[in-house]
Protein backbone atom coordinates (compact mmCIF):
# COMPACT_ATOMS: atom_id res chain seq x y z
CA UNK A 1 0.00 0.00 0.00
CA UNK A 2 2.92 2.20 0.81
CA UNK A 3 4.43 1.96 -2.38
CA UNK A 4 1.26 2.65 -4.05
CA UNK A 5 1.04 5.91 -2.42
CA UNK A 6 4.45 6.83 -3.42
CA UNK A 7 3.76 6.49 -6.94
CA UNK A 8 1.26 7.88 -6.57
CA UNK A 9 2.64 10.89 -4.99
CA UNK A 10 5.59 10.72 -7.79
CA UNK A 11 3.21 10.86 -10.44
CA UNK A 12 1.25 13.93 -9.20
CA UNK A 13 4.43 15.78 -8.60
CA UNK A 14 5.62 15.34 -12.03
CA UNK A 15 2.52 16.58 -13.64
CA UNK A 16 2.50 19.44 -11.82
CA UNK A 17 5.71 20.15 -12.75
CA UNK A 18 5.29 19.35 -16.42
CA UNK A 19 2.39 21.85 -16.06
CA UNK A 20 4.28 24.71 -14.94
CA UNK A 21 6.71 24.54 -18.05
CA UNK A 22 3.26 24.65 -20.15
CA UNK A 23 2.08 27.94 -19.41
CA UNK A 24 6.04 29.44 -19.60
CA UNK A 25 5.54 28.09 -23.74
CA UNK A 26 2.74 30.16 -24.20
CA UNK A 27 4.20 33.32 -23.85
CA UNK A 28 5.35 34.76 -27.07
CA UNK A 29 8.15 36.68 -27.71
CA UNK A 30 8.38 39.49 -30.36
CA UNK A 31 11.02 40.72 -31.82
CA UNK A 32 11.12 44.37 -32.65
CA UNK A 33 12.99 46.10 -34.89
CA UNK A 34 13.55 49.98 -34.75
CA UNK A 35 15.80 53.13 -35.16
CA UNK A 36 16.80 55.64 -32.66
CA UNK A 37 16.92 59.67 -34.45
CA UNK A 38 17.44 63.11 -33.13
CA UNK A 39 14.95 65.56 -33.43
CA UNK A 40 15.48 66.49 -37.19
CA UNK A 41 16.07 62.78 -38.27
CA UNK A 42 19.14 62.38 -38.18
CA UNK A 43 20.63 58.55 -37.45
CA UNK A 44 22.38 58.02 -33.88
CA UNK A 45 25.03 55.55 -33.82
CA UNK A 46 25.60 53.50 -30.85
CA UNK A 47 22.88 54.39 -28.17
CA UNK A 48 22.14 52.70 -25.53
CA UNK A 49 19.14 50.91 -24.81
CA UNK A 50 18.31 48.97 -21.87
CA UNK A 51 14.88 47.10 -20.82
CA UNK A 52 14.60 48.14 -17.04
CA UNK A 53 12.61 44.74 -16.27
CA UNK A 54 15.17 42.41 -17.66
CA UNK A 55 18.01 44.72 -17.55
CA UNK A 56 19.24 43.56 -20.87
CA UNK A 57 21.04 46.46 -22.76
CA UNK A 58 21.17 47.03 -26.43
CA UNK A 59 23.08 49.21 -28.87
CA UNK A 60 22.11 50.57 -31.95
CA UNK A 61 24.67 50.12 -34.65
CA UNK A 62 26.01 52.88 -37.23
CA UNK A 63 22.78 54.27 -38.68
CA UNK A 64 20.68 54.27 -35.39
CA UNK A 65 19.15 50.34 -35.95
CA UNK A 66 18.57 48.11 -33.08
CA UNK A 67 16.84 45.08 -32.24
CA UNK A 68 14.98 43.82 -29.05
CA UNK A 69 13.34 40.43 -28.17
CA UNK A 70 10.52 41.13 -25.76
CA UNK A 71 7.88 38.97 -24.44
CA UNK A 72 4.14 40.18 -26.03
CA UNK A 73 2.50 39.96 -22.65
CA UNK A 74 4.26 42.19 -20.43
CA UNK A 75 4.56 46.30 -19.84
CA UNK A 76 8.19 47.06 -20.91
CA UNK A 77 10.00 50.35 -19.48
CA UNK A 78 13.04 51.29 -21.75
CA UNK A 79 15.79 53.61 -21.31
CA UNK A 80 17.87 55.30 -24.34
CA UNK A 81 21.15 57.01 -23.38
CA UNK A 82 24.26 58.42 -25.38
CA UNK A 83 26.31 61.26 -25.11
CA UNK A 84 25.40 64.46 -26.16
CA UNK A 85 21.59 63.49 -25.74
CA UNK A 86 19.06 63.55 -23.06
CA UNK A 87 17.69 60.52 -21.70
CA UNK A 88 14.64 59.09 -22.74
CA UNK A 89 12.45 56.51 -21.07
CA UNK A 90 9.11 55.22 -22.89
CA UNK A 91 7.24 52.85 -21.11
CA UNK A 92 4.69 51.46 -23.21
CA UNK A 93 2.84 47.17 -23.55
CA UNK A 94 2.57 48.70 -27.06
CA UNK A 95 5.80 47.50 -28.33
CA UNK A 96 5.30 49.25 -31.85
CA UNK A 97 6.12 52.37 -29.91
CA UNK A 98 9.60 50.96 -29.63
CA UNK A 99 10.23 51.06 -33.12
CA UNK A 100 10.63 55.18 -33.76
CA UNK A 101 12.42 56.77 -30.92
CA UNK A 102 13.59 60.67 -31.02
CA UNK A 103 16.39 61.97 -28.78
CA UNK A 104 16.67 65.89 -27.95
CA UNK A 105 20.09 67.44 -28.35
CA UNK A 106 21.74 68.77 -25.07
CA UNK A 107 22.77 72.04 -26.88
Amino acid sequence: MKKLIYIFLFISFNAISFAGNIDKEKTSVKTIAGKITDVTGESIAGAKIIVNETGETFFADFEGNFKLSLKTDKVYSISINTIGYESLEVKSNNLSLFSELSLQSLN
